[in-house]
């Protein structure tokens, strides 16, 4: 049977009702002490981490240059990327990211040399037309 624990007066300790642990009988530090150790060591919502290594090694290497390519020769680039997502889907390496990336900058840059190589024709075509009939001899206005 267990004793009931009797009421406290106000402005006492409270006093538990278990027995005290062997190391509860060492002598108790000043109370200024122990608030000076609580204002001392402020304590910090997170824990710092440990330092984690990098993937690379177990990147895929297709990825990684299909995305150093797809700044440098875009057909590389989409090539390599392809390459890379497919090897990536038989063997679950790390790096599909790259690889997409690799493919998308090489198309949009491939895409971008086309429009540009068809814009520049264009306009040596008109100049070339332009300079024919200024050099053909006929006047245009009577």
């Amino acid at each position: 049977m267990t004793t009931p624990i009797p009421p406290q007066q106000p402005g006492t300790q409270p006093t538990t009702p278990y027995p005290q642990a062997p190391h509860a009988a060492a002598p108790q530090a000043d109370a200024n002490a122990v608030r000076y150790q609580q204002q001392a060591a402020p304590q910090t919502a997170y824990r710092p981490q440990p330092a984690v290594a990098t993937t690379l090694g177990a990147t895929n290497t297709y990825a990684v240059l299909a995305v150093i390519f797809g700044f440098l020769v875009p057909i590389a680039g989409i090539v390599f990327g392809h390459m890379g997502l497919s090897q990536i889907k038989r063997t679950g390496d790390a790096g599909r990211g790259l690889a997409l990336t690799g493919m998308i900058v090489g198309y949009a840059y491939f895409a971008f040399i086309a429009i540009f190589l068809v814009v520049y024709i264009g306009f040596i075509a008109m100049m070339f037309a332009a300079m024919g009939t200024a050099f053909s001899g006929s006047d245009l206005y009577y």
